[in-house]
C-alpha cells in the first residue's frame, strides 16, 4: 500500500470514527429543554442534521471498505460507480446544505435554529462536528478522491428524492403530531412555509451544482458526465 492510498484510508477511517462518536454522543443527550413534552417524539431523528450525520458516517465507513478492496474487476467498478452517485447526489450537496443553512440562520437569529438554551446540554464539539467540520472534510474528500459525477439530471434526482423524503417526514410530524421540527417553521404562516420549502429545494439544487463545480475544479471537466 503506497503512501497516497494509506493517507486516503487513514482519512476515511478518521472521518468515519469521528461521525460515529458524534452519533453515539447524541444517544446521551438529555431531552431538549425548550420543547413541549409531546415534541420529544422521534427525538434526534426529527432533524436533518442527524440524518446527515448518519449519511456521512455510512459513506466514510463504506469508503474504508472500498479502500481495502485491491481488485479492479468489473464488480469493483460497479461499487465505485454507486459510491460516486451517492456522494454526488446526497453526501456532498446535503453536507454543504446543512452547514450553510445552519450557520446562515444562526447569523440571522440563532433562536430560529439553535436556541441559546441548548448550549447547556449540547457540547460545542458536537455542534461543530454536526454543522462545521463536515464542509472541510467533504472538500478534502473531493480533492483526494476522483468521484465521477453522474449525468446532472440523474444526480439531481438523487438529491430531490432524499430531500422529498425528509420534507414528507417533517410535514407528517407537523400535521399529524403538531410538532414543528425547527423554530423558524413554527413562526411562519403557511404561505411563508411554502416559500421556505421551495427556497430550500432551490438551495439544495444549487448545492448540487456547487459540488459538481468543486469536483470539476479539482479533477477537470471530464469528471462530470455531460451526455443526457
Amino acid at each position: 500500500m503506497n503512501s497516497k492510498t494509506m493517507f486516503r484510508l487513514s482519512f476515511h477511517a478518521f472521518s468515519a470514527v469521528m461521525y460515529f462518536c458524534a452519533l453515539v454522543r447524541y444517544e446521551y443527550l438529555p431531552p431538549m429543554p425548550h420543547v413541549r413534552s409531546h415534541e420529544h417524539y422521534a427525538g434526534r431523528f426529527k432533524y436533518l442534521t442527524y440524518w446527515n450525520l448518519i449519511v456521512q458516517f455510512l459513506f466514510f465507513a463504506a469508503a474504508c471498505i472500498i479502500d481495502l478492496m485491491k481488485t479492479s474487476t468489473g464488480s469493483f467498478y460497479r461499487v465505485t460507480r454507486i459510491r460516486d452517485k451517492i456522494y454526488a447526489g446526497i453526501v456532498l450537496p446535503y453536507g454543504i446544505f446543512v452547514v450553510f443553512m445552519f450557520w446562515g440562520l444562526y447569523a440571522i437569529d440563532r433562536e430560529l435554529i439553535f436556541p441559546k438554551v441548548l448550549e447547556t446540554i449540547f457540547p460545542a464539539w458536537l455542534n461543530h462536528v454536526s454543522h462545521t467540520v463536515i464542509l472541510p472534510v467533504l472538500l478534502i474528500e473531493t480533492y483526494i478522491v476522483k468521484h465521477r459525477h453522474p449525468r446532472r439530471v440523474e444526480g439531481l434526482k438523487y438529491a430531490a428524492a432524499f430531500g422529498l423524503v425528509y420534507m414528507i417526514w417533517i410535514l407528517y410530524l407537523a400535521i399529524a403530531m403538531n410538532i414543528w421540527v425547527y423554530p423558524v417553521l413554527r413562526i411562519l404562516n403557511w404561505p411563508q412555509k411554502v416559500v421556505f420549502f421551495v427556497l430550500s429545494i432551490m438551495v439544495q439544487f444549487f448545492m448540487y451544482l456547487m459540488g459538481e463545480k468543486i469536483n470539476s475544479l479539482c479533477h477537470g471537466e471530464t469528471i462530470v458526465f455531460k451526455t443526457k
